[in-house]
């Protein structure tokens, strides 16, 4: 009902200017019976909301009706029928529908109020029929833009709020470098009030930028020179910021019209390649926390092994890290850029291993999927499938896992042919494999084949240098994770943690740190703060606890620099390779230092 209304000056100008042209009056009415243009008296009538008795109503209700000329008003059955036809004064008409998007959203008229007007439109009735029809097709040109006006602003608008969401800040520049759009996020970044840029030249924010060699530089294909680059900014009154800036040019009819420039901070930049960094770290045997002897020679004999495509088992008890060190032999070798798709035994019912491991076809059972689905071993092909409690896997399905190692393919269930895949095996279990055989649990074929390198790695308690470095690490981790102020541990619970046998291994030190950090309200970890049953194992008169710690401690820094160097990097890789920051290993330093002086 509003599509006349939003054009309703543009018909009032059409209708104006045409009655004159014509010489007999027009009359513009919407399919709610308003009228909405009018030249004569029927710009009197504009707002005046007709009655359904109307002939606009019987042309807009009518399914067949597409309009109606009346060459008297005074002997026309349909003006009979009008509700108005004893106070129309109209005497002669010609009514069309406005058809748009194959609806009637009204009427338009020709309409003669004299009788001088009824002859002229009685004499040239083809040629006003042509002219009404040319009417209504301006008033749907016109319908038809003002519809893309609204879908060009809703895009605009839906375009403004994705800039406005991203942190990057974005400001657009024409070819003169004028600013002709910033997004909140640069307005933040620069500390700007909303809307203050208006006709800034690019310069006033950024003195060193020089629009014309950026332009004439990047529309040369030199657009690697303006990714990355860092440029300073002053705010009066403010530090110095410098931010990494990239330049995208934007184009008129093959002509560069301006430039997008996109920004970040540059320590935000720094602060996420690092965390990147070391996210991609983890995966790797440079991630694995430990300078052990015991974990420095598995790591060094894993890596001479990450090459090949033997299978390996990897035993341990739980939490020792399997999966870790799994996926490491993963990322060290040529499959790294291939899937790791690891599984549990233990974690998936028996009649649902076949189709989670083999996949299977349409119609393979009652709830297949349309198309069937791919299992792990498919999505594995070219990278590594790692099997985990594979000492849990019922004894019905091991043959048929034997049957993929030997055969290297696999058939869907519900298939009949076979599938070739390419997959590296790694298996795990923290159960004694050669009892289970003895038992008939476990098939002695596929513990050969499983058992080609073997591993085992050491319990925690067994590998005390190492306790000290995951201490740290976890609450680097947790503190920036949890956004708390620690810094350290006290004396008190460097002893308790170091006293503790850890039955679950590196997994629960990592939980004791993490609900120590939670409930801490001091800048360093107390005993207090421990788990009640890691606190309470502490024997209090073991006074050779604390520097058995330090001992270790003292060791496994000098170690890493020893290894690494006393350079400002080896430093860095020093701590690295120890699991803490480097602000951490500067403050140990210092400590160790104080005590020998």
């Amino acid at each position: 009902m509003k599509e006349l209304k939003s054009i309703q000056g543009f018909l009032q100008q059409v209708t104006g200017a045409f009655a004159g042209v014509v010489d007999i009056e027009i009359g513009v009415i919407s399919r709610n019976l308003e009228v909405i243009a009018g030249s004569g008296y029927f710009e009197k009538e504009v707002g005046v909301i007709y009655d359904d008795g109307c002939m606009t109503h019987r042309i807009i209700s009518s399914a067949n009706e597409e309009s109606i000329y009346v060459e008297n008003t005074s002997h026309a059955v349909c003006c009979s029928e009008c509700y108005y036809s004893e106070k129309c004064s109209v005497l002669a008409f010609i009514m069309q529908p406005i058809t748009f998007n194959e609806q009637k959203i009204g009427t338009i008229s020709l309409l003669a109020l004299n009788e001088q007007h009824r002859r002229k439109l009685l004499n040239h009735h083809e040629k006003m029929q042509d002219f009404l029809n040319k009417l209504c097709n301006i008033m749907v040109m016109s319908l038809n833009e003002k519809k893309m006006e609204a879908k060009v602003a809703s895009l605009m608008n839906q375009f403004k709020d994705v800039i406005n969401s991203t942190y990057e800040g974005i400001i657009a520049i024409n070819r003169q470098g004028k600013i002709t759009n910033i997004n909140m996020a640069a307005e933040k970044i620069l500390g700007l009030k909303h809307n203050s840029y208006n006709d800034y030249h690019i310069s006033r924010l950024f003195p060193d930028f020089r629009v014309d060699d950026v332009i004439r530089m990047t529309s040369n294909d030199g657009s690697e020179q303006y990714y990355g680059k860092e440029i300073k900014y002053v705010d009066p009154g403010k530090e110095e910021m410098s931010l990494f800036y990239n330049i995208t040019l934007m184009y008129e009819e093959e002509q560069v019209s301006g430039a997008v420039l996109s920004f970040r901070k540059k320590e935000e930049v720094e602060e996420m390649a690092t965390r990147i960094m070391k996210e991609n770290k983890k995966l790797t045997f440079s991630g694995i926390i430990g300078t052990s002897s015991e974990i420095t020679e598995i790591k060094n004999r894993m890596k001479l092994i990450s090459a090949t495509d033997s299978t390996i088992l990897i035993r341990g008890e739980t939490g020792t890290g399997k999966s870790v060190f799994a996926r490491a032999i993963h990322e060290e070798s040529p499959r790294r850029k291939n899937s790791f798709v690891a599984i549990s035994c233990a974690a998936i019912p028996a009649p649902l291993l076949e189709s989670e491991l083999f996949g299977y076809e349409e119609g393979a059972f009652t709830g297949a999927k349309k198309g069937g689905k791919p299992g792990k071993f498919e999505i594995a092909d070219g990278g590594t499938i790692f099997l985990d409690e594979i000492g849990d896997m019922p004894l019905d399905f091991q043959v048929k896992l034997l049957n993929v190692i030997e055969n290297k393919n696999i058939a869907r269930i519900g298939g009949v042919s076979f599938r070739d895949v390419d997959v590296r095996i790694i298996t795990a279990t923290n159960r004694d494999l050669e009892s289970l055989i003895s038992e008939g649990k476990f098939r002695e074929d596929l513990y050969y084949r499983i058992n080609v390198i073997p591993f085992t790695l050491p319990q925690l308690c067994d590998r005390k240098d190492d306790i000290l470095l995951l201490m740290h690490h976890f609450l680097d981790y947790y503190a920036v994770r949890l956004n708390k102020k620690i810094n350290g541990f006290r004396d008190d619970a460097k002893e308790a943690l170091l006293a503790y046998p850890w039955p679950g291994n590196v997994r629960e030190l990592e939980n004791a740190i993490e609900y120590a950090i939670n409930v801490e309200a001091e800048d360093r970890v107390s005993k207090e703060s421990l788990p009640e049953k890691v606190s309470r194992h502490l024997n209090t008169g073991d006074s050779a606890g604390l520097e058995a710690l330090t001992s270790l401690e003292e060791k496994a820094i000098n170690a890493a620099l020893q290894k690494y160097g006393q350079t400002t990097w080896g430093k860095e890789k020093a701590a690295s390779a120890l699991g803490i920051s480097r602000a951490t290993l500067y403050r140990k330093l210092k400590a160790i230092k104080e005590d020998v002086s």
